[in-house]
């Protein structure tokens, strides 16, 4: 007989898809020290009660990488500084990828906001730079 467990855990990855760390932990000489690698996870508003697979972002060194679990058309993508002020504003077609790197090199330090909008759903999650 055999038996199989599943456990859930939750992870980020740094560098490669073969370094899982615990959330805030820097992998060693993976990322310099000057850097932090913060995953967050949007939360999702929808006019729907059709759930739709969230958004992840990663923050590592001066990149935030939105990856979509799933194909959603184009999406709309913006980011807000702490005044209100749009810093990013762009459209992804995920039909051909499901990914975006978007470069934060040379802006401030402080809270932002990153909206995601696709059809009727609307994803919002701050960020600190």
């Amino acid at each position: 007989m055999m038996s199989v467990c599943i456990l859930p855990f939750q992870n980020a990855f740094a560098g490669t898809d073969e370094a899982p760390l615990k959330p805030g932990t820097p992998g060693p000489g993976d990322v310099p020290a000057s850097y932090s690698i913060t995953s967050y996870s949007l939360t999702s508003y929808s006019l729907e009660t059709v759930s739709i697979s969230p958004v992840t972002m990663l923050l590592s060194g001066t990149n935030l990488t939105l990856n979509f679990n799933n194909a959603v058309g184009t999406a709309q993508v913006t980011i807000e500084d702490e005044y209100g002020f749009i810093v990013y504003q762009n459209a992804i077609n995920t039909n051909k990828t499901l990914k975006m790197v978007i470069s934060t090199y040379g802006w401030s330090a402080g809270n932002y906001t990153v909206n995601v909008s696709y059809g009727t759903t609307f994803y919002s999650e701050g960020i600190q730079l």
